[in-house]
């Protein structure tokens, strides 16, 4: 309950006095034969020019209504009185009879336009069209969702179809329930101000300085995490929230939805909408107009025309410590977080607001939360924003797990080292953007199926703590022309939100040859390899290409990669590790189990070789005693080899072919039919 009632508004009674008025007159004039309601009404001219000029005398005193339709809001005058005649139909009863009057229908209780076109004709001499198109269907304010439109069970033209309040507007006016945000169908997140700034003070006042002169301005970066961080700053710089207004379709929000956003700084995601059409200048006219400041983010190759704009670069190193420590304050924490991690302020406290429930379901003290589990929040929330057109590989491989030459897990080793290493070296040895690579680290993992490479892909983002995202190419590839490149276009600005590696298997299919120009599809499938060599440069995170066939792969490709490893068939030593690695305990195989047949015998690969030793594994598990037997590693192998296409004829498994499926009742039938010669 609150202490007072809310303190009279001007504008509602001299909306009262108008309606009051209005239905007088309209009484007098039934008793005339005819009458032309665009003229207005003929009785009393005086008392209504009178009210008119009160009318137009409170549009310029501090009447908190008036003051938020018109000057926040910018509401014409006429629609500005629209929204208060229908408040006053919700306030007073009277109101409510006399617009029933004006309407001639006693069912109608509400503001008809063509009733409320006439009293401004007669109180303010406002042309009859121009008030009425204020009022029918589709009126800046009903856009705004101030007002909504009643249909009435008879059809009526529009200019008789009565309007009202909506239930926000009421509660609003008459309660004085005035939300910091009003109600809006937008998927807008609110940022508190932060006490610590993310990017240099001196770019955020200047920004900002711009921003309230102008009322609108553009972040230009790459992607949309770095203009996000601006846009937080400009509002913190202020004291003011920001209205985070996220949106991954290809058009602009609705403009009258943001247009209802107050007592904030709207920050309004165009990334998407400017990568599928051209800048949308009249909706931010539309927008600009309603609002006393907008923040816009747009792509780094949006044409923002007049519109004052700011170009960006990509968080660097100091940037991101200063985000982390907003939240976490100055120490370790907020360094090591930033070393790892690309995040914006808003990303960096919803993670560690995850983390907080997930530490207190779990039992924990609610105090404060570790570093690992907001970076394990960040990794988690980078996954979910991936979408479909990539499979989040989740492991805990290691290098001690992987099997292959030396020289390849040195490589590794080197380039995880590169990867750690990378913002000292750009930040402190003054290298950033001279490379002719570019700022990415690509690599090609090329091989025969199962000698590792995805396993290795693996091992690399356990050692750095990062997702690992395989690219799935069904997905990324269209045949129509210029989707392939805005699906690569996305995969690769969520990688960077995600923190993660990005996994092309099979690569060839996607990134082999150019083919000679022989159509527009062989342009465009051209342009889709360059597109893609030029993305993975500017991508400032790790991108493996995977292929069996190196030789398949576009030269240009070859020459402009940083890393290219070559995983061989693994020698007999390595089998033996492998083989060993892929079974069971050896308290869980047979006695006598040897596996040096094996070894010698099938020169398989590390990925035929798992194979084997989890068929086998099932295939004991099915016994009472559960140990691995030579019969089942035989049955398993049999079965691997039928599965890749190579020899399992009885002379290559030589002795082990006893074990054969099917060999044992073979044997017994020859032997039968030897003795059965012999009697």
């Amino acid at each position: 309950m609150r202490d007072a009632a809310p303190p009279p508004v001007l504008a509602l009674a001299l909306a009262r006095e108008l309606a009051l008025l209005g239905a007088e007159a309209a009484v007098r004039e039934r008793e005339a034969s005819t009458f032309d309601a665009a003229a207005g009404f003929a009785h009393a001219p005086e008392r209504f020019r009178e009210l008119g000029a009160r009318m137009r005398a409170c549009l310029l005193q501090q009447d908190p209504m008036v003051a938020r339709l018109r000057g926040r809001l910018g509401l014409s005058e006429e629609g500005t009185w629209l929204v208060v005649l229908a408040a006053a139909v919700e306030a007073h009863p009277e109101c409510a009879a006399a617009m029933s009057i004006l309407a001639e229908d006693e069912r109608v209780h509400l503001v008809t336009p063509a009733a409320f076109a006439r009293l401004l004709v007669s109180a303010q001499g406002v042309p009859f069209e121009r008030a009425l198109s204020e009022a029918i269907a589709g009126g800046p304010a009903e856009r705004m969702g101030l007002l909504e439109r009643i249909e009435v069970a008879v059809q009526k033209p529009l200019a008789q179809v009565p309007v009202r309040l909506s239930p926000a507007e009421a509660r609003r006016h008459l309660l004085g329930d005035v939300p910091d945000v009003e109600p809006t169908q937008l998927a807008v997140t609110r940022e508190p101000p932060s006490r610590m700034l993310g990017l240099p003070r001196a770019l955020v006042e200047g920004a900002r300085a711009i921003l309230d002169e102008e009322g609108v301005l553009c972040l230009r970066a790459g992607t949309a995490r770095t203009s996000r961080q601006l846009g937080l700053d400009l509002a913190s710089v202020a004291g003011e929230t920001a209205f985070l207004v996220g949106t991954g379709a290809d058009e602009p929000p609705d403009a009258a939805e943001v247009m209802r956003l107050r007592g904030g700084l709207p920050v309004v995601d165009l990334h998407a909408a400017c990568q599928s059409r051209p800048f949308p200048e009249p909706w931010i006219r539309m927008v600009s107009r309603h609002l006393p400041a907008v923040v816009l983010l747009v792509p780094h190759n949006a044409y923002t025309g007049g519109w004052p704009t700011v170009d960006l670069p990509e968080l660097d190193l100091d940037s991101r410590r200063r985000v982390f420590e907003a939240e976490f304050g100055e120490g370790p924490v907020a360094s090591a977080l930033a070393l790892r991690f690309r995040s914006s302020l808003d990303e960096v406290r919803a993670a560690s607001r995850a983390a907080a429930t997930k530490q207190r379901l779990s039992g924990g003290a609610s105090s404060g939360v570790e570093a690992e589990g907001v970076a394990a929040e960040l990794l988690a929330q980078g996954a979910r924003k991936m979408g479909r057109l990539v499979t989040h590989l989740s492991s805990r491989a290691v290098f001690d797990d992987l099997v292959v030459p030396p020289h390849l897990r040195d490589t590794l080793v080197d380039i995880v080292g590169f990867y750690r290493a990378a913002p000292r070296v750009r930040a402190e040895m003054g290298l950033s953007g001279t490379s002719p690579l570019g700022r990415g680290l690509s690599c090609l993992f090329s091989g025969s199926p199962g000698t590792g490479k995805t396993f290795a892909a693996q091992c690399l983002a356990s050692a750095l703590g990062l997702n690992l995202y395989r690219i799935d190419l069904s997905q990324v590839v269209s045949k129509y022309i210029g989707e392939t490149e805005k699906a690569l276009s996305r995969v690769f600005e969520e990688a960077e939100a995600g923190h993660g590696i990005l996994l092309f298997d099979e690569a060839d299919a996607l990134f082999g040859k150019r083919s000679e120009v022989k159509d527009a599809h062989d342009r465009y499938a051209n342009v889709e390899v360059a597109y893609l060599l030029q993305r993975m440069e500017s991508f400032e995170g790790i991108s493996i290409l995977t292929t069996n066939l190196r030789s398949n792969m576009d030269t240009a490709f070859l020459r402009r990669l940083r890393f290219v490893l070559e995983f061989p068939m693994p020698d007999a030593s390595m089998r033996t590790s492998l083989w060993q690695r892929s079974l069971p305990p050896a308290v869980r195989w047979a006695p006598g189990l040897d596996l040096r047949p094996f070894v010698e015998r099938f020169t398989l690969a590390g990925g035929s070789i798992y194979n084997i030793g989890v068929s086998a594994a099932h295939l004991a598990a099915a016994e009472p005693d559960g140990l691995v037997r030579i019969e089942h590693l035989v049955r398993a192998t049999y079965r691997e080899l039928e599965k890749v296409g190579l020899g399992r004829s009885r002379e290559d498994f030589g002795p082990l072919a006893v074990h054969l499926p099917g060999q044992e009742q073979e044997l017994n039938g020859k032997l039968r039919v030897w003795a059965r010669g012999r009697a």
